[in-house]
């Protein structure tokens, strides 16, 4: 099976975000942070090369104390090694730590309530997140507003033609199903007349009959409303009919 996202199939989302993320203004806690994760990365895109350049002299210390930091790690995660795509497959957010950070990056995406699947890939372990909801969670938590109204947009239409879909396939499940229904009332019908037991049937089931015979196509709705009865009468009468004629 193939694992991560194939070439052709990348979203634009992913140099969005990185693109985005590298712009943010850099306070000196969001250094400290970036400093620890950048230039461990083995590769970087063209926007967080140039902020890796701009952490080189960064102090290290005094991390994730404040929720700042947290979000900048976030960010940085992103930047380091990160991709997001909402294509024909389904969601995806996937973060491939420096070497070295795992632990610490397992730990605090737990913390703040990400917790991604973690597999290997070619010896290196990668994180994932599928789940839409969280995948704008994270967006919002790293600073990504303009990706993520992007990324939002993308999920309504692609859930918007979802459920589109869903309903035009019931419809035409529904419609097939009725009409086959119709079919074996009227051949029913037809061998009991055939066969001279019509007559002999109680009137309800006559008038069911007759009018079924009249109008082959109809719904349940339009002859409950021809016959003055309900649509489950209607069904019932309909369904006796066929039980007659295959005794």
């Amino acid at each position: 099976m193939t694992r991560g996202v194939a070439g052709r199939d990348r979203s634009p989302l992913s140099d969005e975000v990185k693109a985005e993320l590298a712009r943010l203004p850099l306070k000196a806690c969001d250094a400290r942070v970036l400093a620890e994760l950048l230039p461990r990365a083995g590769h970087l895109g063209v926007p967080a090369r140039r902020l890796a350049h701009r952490t080189e002299e960064a102090d290290p210390r005094s991390l994730f104390r404040k929720s700042c930091c947290r979000r900048t790690y976030l960010r940085g995660l992103v930047l380091a090694g990160g991709s997001v795509s909402a294509g024909p497959s389904g969601y995806l957010l996937e973060i491939r730590p420096p070497r070295g950070e795992v632990r610490r990056a397992a730990s605090l995406l737990g913390r703040e309530g990400f917790g991604p699947a973690i597999r290997s890939r070619r010896g290196q372990l990668v994180f994932t997140i599928r789940d839409a909801e969280l995948i704008a969670a994270y967006l919002r938590a790293c600073g990504a507003s303009e990706t993520l109204l992007r990324f939002e947009a993308r999920r309504v239409s692609r859930e918007v033609r979802g459920r589109t879909n869903a309903l035009v396939n019931a419809e035409s499940a529904n419609l097939a199903r009725a009409v086959t229904s119709a079919r074996a009332q009227t051949a029913a019908i037809r061998a009991l007349a055939r066969a001279g037991r019509l007559s002999r049937l109680p009137a309800p089931l006559r008038e069911a009959a007759s009018a079924r015979l009249r109008a082959p196509t109809a719904t349940l709705t339009d002859l409950a409303r021809r016959l003055e009865v309900t649509k489950w009468v209607v069904r019932s009468r309909l369904r006796r009919l066929v039980e007659e004629a295959e005794a």
